[in-house]
């Protein structure tokens, strides 16, 4: 039988790694920047449940912006500009709003005015009241950063040093698998090529790492943790498990110990982590690119290929033809680091993997053409999930056709299709209409009822904006017809943002179903 059992495991390793391999060849459409708006767009159409678009939200809460991208690529086969967003901490509108007014180069020596901004979020449940929120203050001075609110740290950076007191995990630790928020100290230190950093916290944990670099080519780096305990589930071996369990009478005596190693290059980055008394180390890898062809007129005409390292899929210059591809996989058995921070979805995958690839061509109509996937092999069972969504968009500048179709589970030959097709329409520069259908193809049933959307937004000169969406679940206007609103007033030192979404809009009641605001104040 233990025979046999290695066999199956070895016969789904290969399989897996295999597949993974098929993942970083054929990858998948223009991202845009992922918000609390669009994932109520979502929620409200019915393509993600009320659990993942929490799960979602939350992670935007935090500023984990790259998980809720794998997320949102996962439950809505709906990609996003993680790389656009990176550089703000929070994932939220106002974030981005503000990461982008600040568009001049930065000064050569850090300024010796304290500024910064605070930052307050709140989310609305169906009677109305917060359902959570949370408030930030960031102040910068010298080279010097403070953030009190949802994260307590100071920070210190100075011509390539780093010292963090306080809450650190993965941005501070500079870890490509998210972490565990750790209170304690991270210090790192380079010397020439090479950098060495540690970190120690209130619970004797310690890491230590060392790498070597070279800026726009690769790099490498080795890390060690030791830490003492157990893990979050009560395991014994002190590891993540999705077994659950108590805690144990006596905490091993030893500690856990754990070693990985990641790199960077220009079209990617790995990681593998590996524990003391695990089968199989926790592996990431993430592969992207991108690759502009356009005309020369220095030579004849003819067509010039450039490598991208991005993978945004940002258009090139006028007339240039797009092409970007993005990868992500996990692979990991039934335990893994104790320190690592995986989304539910990925804790329950022996393989998860998601792939965009995009095409966008500015002279046919700024036509852009994306493809995406997802593909789950649950630790539970020895099928594998895929997911399937082809889309495209093209028109002109005031009038831009789309269409999608989503298969809903590959394995089944697409028994469930999603369709969806729409328009949006710019009669003037500041105001905007839409309109949208989606079916769902069920066999042998057929199709379900259409869901409409209809839409109306208003923009000033500036970035603030007001949208209103009419949605019909049912396309019948006697049915449960929801408002879902957005605002945005964007100022040189406040912010104001709000989506909500209303029910019973046919009673003329307005019952709020869920909401979210935000309001940044800057100094």
């Amino acid at each position: 039988m233990s025979k046999d059992r290695h066999e199956k495991e070895a016969g789904v390793l290969r399989s897996s790694v295999f597949v993974a391999a098929l993942f970083a060849l054929a990858g998948v459409v223009l991202a845009a920047p992922l918000g609390e708006s669009k994932v109520f767009d979502w929620w409200d159409n019915g393509i993600i449940t009320a659990e993942e678009a929490t799960e979602i939200l939350d992670l935007l809460e935090e500023g984990n912006q790259e998980e809720a991208c794998l997320l949102a690529q996962t439950y809505a086969q709906e990609p996003c500009d993680e790389t656009a967003s990176s550089k703000a901490r929070a994932g939220s509108t106002l974030e981005k709003i503000s990461s982008g007014k600040k568009s001049a180069k930065a000064p050569s020596h850090p300024s010796l005015t304290p500024h910064g901004y605070i930052d307050w979020k709140g989310r609305i449940d169906s009677t109305g009241h917060l359902e959570s929120h949370r408030t930030e203050l960031q102040v910068q001075f010298y080279r010097y950063t403070l953030r009190l609110g949802s994260q307590e740290l100071l920070a210190y950076k100075n011509q390539g040093s780093e010292a963090y007191f306080g809450d650190v995990s993965t941005r501070e630790l500079h870890s490509q698998i998210p972490l565990d928020t750790l209170w304690g100290t991270a210090l790192l230190y380079p010397f020439g090529n090479f950098h060495v950093a540690g970190l120690l916290d209130t619970a004797k944990t310690t890491q230590f790492r060392l790498g070597y670099g070279r800026r726009g080519i690769a790099s490498v780096e080795a890390f060690y943790w030791h830490g003492f305990g157990t893990g979050g589930t009560g395991d014994t071996s002190g590891t993540s498990s999705l077994r659950e369990g108590t805690e144990p009478a006596y905490p091993p005596i030893n500690g856990v110990h754990s070693a990985g190693l990641q790199t960077k290059f220009p079209f990617g980055q790995v990681a593998a982590w590996w524990q003391h008394g695990q089968e199989f180390p926790l592996i990431k890898v993430q592969l992207y690119g991108s690759e502009k062809k356009e005309r020369d007129n220095a030579n004849g005409g003819k067509t010039v290929s450039k490598a991208g390292q991005n993978g945004a899929g940002n258009s090139g210059p006028d007339g240039a033809v797009t092409y970007s591809w993005r990868t992500t996989a996990y692979i990991h058995r039934e335990k893994f680091p104790r320190y690592a921070r995986l989304s539910k979805t990925i804790q329950k995958s022996r393989l998860w993997g998601s792939q965009s690839l995009s095409v966008r061509a500015p002279d046919l109509l700024d036509t852009r053409v994306s493809a995406n996937g997802t593909l789950i092999e649950p630790l539970d069972a020895d099928t594998m999930a895929v997911r399937l969504k082809l889309g495209a968009e093209s028109g002109p500048e005031f009038l831009r056709f789309f269409a999608s179709a989503t298969c809903r589970d590959a394995g089944s030959n697409c028994r469930q299709t999603d369709w969806k097709g729409g328009l949006n329409l710019t009669p003037w520069e500041l105001w905007a209409l839409g309109a949208s259908a989606r079916v769902r193809h069920d066999r042998p049933e057929g199709f379900s009822p259409p869901h409409l959307e209809l839409s109306s937004k208003f923009t000033d000169s500036g970035q603030s904006y007001t949208k209103f969406t009419f949605i019909l679940p049912k396309c019948r206007p006697r049915d449960d017809i929801r408002l879902r609103s957005e605002f945005l007033i964007s100022g040189d030192y406040l912010d104001i943002s709000l989506v909500c979404t209303f029910k019973d809009v046919h009673r003329l009641h307005l019952t709020p179903l869920r909401g979210f605001a935000e309001a940044k104040v800057r100094f």
